[in-house]
């Protein structure tokens, strides 16, 4: 059993999450670390096989098909690619001189960047027919990028509810509240989903009518964060069975067996962050997006009564801020949830004190 906190600011928006047990999944874009979910690639291969699917990027990156009509210079260039590709002992000793070159530059550096091939297929372009368009390699990176990093999410948590830094930082400057989870399964965080109601005008005209509507409960494995020095990164020539067959992958549902390892590894870049984020003692609850982004409201997800125990007023959190929260949950009748206050200190953590709702 472990218990986690989420640091929530005051605003409008708070009380329709509480009132409807709502936590939201961020985007790319709307986390504070500019950082994060933005994992580079990296360009060192394990051996000489996997430059093939380099040159395979780079060969369906540069051939120009979709231009009409095609220039000189086009159409000069593919017919030299295509030639250069079926040429086995020119494309084999190409393939050589860029794993040679690649695995030289991985005894200097633990990472190869985009820019740092980039000079490399530069200075050796001579020892080819054909021209490569790097820039057109850049930019379906970056649209694979997108689809590997921004376009999914995570909502996030941390071990602790009373570091001064974190009340000021996500719970609008101690005027917010904190909300405490208690999970029963380890590494597992509780979520609910409810079914759809089934049109029934019998039932709907009725002056008062009573409806079934399931539930089903949950438990979503959640990552405890890891910090290190550098910032994360996964490897192109690993990834490449994803980046092949990106039409043919489901690591949202994981219906196919061989895209278990991407999605976990990518999990994994996901809850690592650089170590001056290590006081935030984090834990992530992430969706694995491999297809289209999704709109905010497909990205709300819902939590069960039953694992809320305890929510926490900041030092300048308002009175009726408190009773509104009170009201909220009090409808559920929920003996499981109590209530503190801060209690502000001189030093960086903060205590609580237990908080009573009085009837007036």
């Amino acid at each position: 059993m472990i218990k986690l906190y989420k640091y929530r600011p005051l605003n409008e928006l708070l009380f329709k999450e509480l009132y409807y047990q709502e936590l939201y999944f961020a985007s790319y874009s709307e986390l504070n670390d500019p950082l994060d979910l933005s994992a580079r690639i990296d360009f060192t291969p394990a051996d000489i096989q996997q430059i093939e699917n380099l040159l395979g990027l780079l060969f369906k990156t540069t051939i120009v098909i979709d231009e009409n009509p095609l220039t000189g210079l086009e159409q000069l260039n593919n017919k030299n690619l295509i030639e250069f590709n079926k040429n086995e002992k020119l494309r084999n000793n190409y393939k050589s001189l860029l794993f040679d070159r690649l695995t030289q530059l991985a005894k200097k550096h633990s990472f190869i960047s985009i820019d740092e091939l980039e000079s490399i297929l530069q200075s050796t372009s001579d020892c080819i027919p054909c021209r490569f368009s790097i820039i057109d390699l850049k930019i379906e990176l970056n649209r694979l990028s997108q689809m590997f990093f921004e376009n999914s999410y995570m909502n996030c948590f941390s071990e602790c509810k009373n570091d001064f830094l974190m009340w000021s930082h996500y719970a609008s400057k101690h005027s917010g509240i904190c909300l405490e989870f208690t999970l029963d399964k380890h590494e597992l965080f509780p979520f609910k989903k409810t079914g759809l109601r089934i049109a029934n005008n019998q039932e709907y005209l009725q002056t008062i009518s009573n409806w079934n509507i399931s539930e089903t409960i949950f438990w979503k494995k959640i990552h405890k964060v890891k910090y290190q020095d550098n910032q994360p990164h996964i490897n192109f020539f690993e990834f490449a069975p994803v980046i092949d067959n990106e039409y043919d992958c489901d690591l949202i549902g994981l219906t196919k067996s061989w895209t278990h390892n991407f999605a976990r590894e990518l999990e994994s870049v996901f809850s690592t962050k650089t170590l001056p984020w290590a006081y935030e003692k984090e834990w992530r609850a992430i969706i694995i997006n491999f297809k289209d982004k999704k709109e905010p409201e497909e990205r709300i997800s819902y939590y069960p009564i039953e694992c809320l125990t305890g929510i926490y007023f900041g030092i300048r959190t308002p009175e009726d801020v408190k009773k509104r929260v009170f009201k909220i949950f009090d409808r559920h009748h929920s003996q499981n949830i109590k209530y503190y206050t801060c209690i502000p200190t001189s030093g960086r953590e903060l205590t609580f004190s237990n908080w009573e709702y009085f009837h007036e």
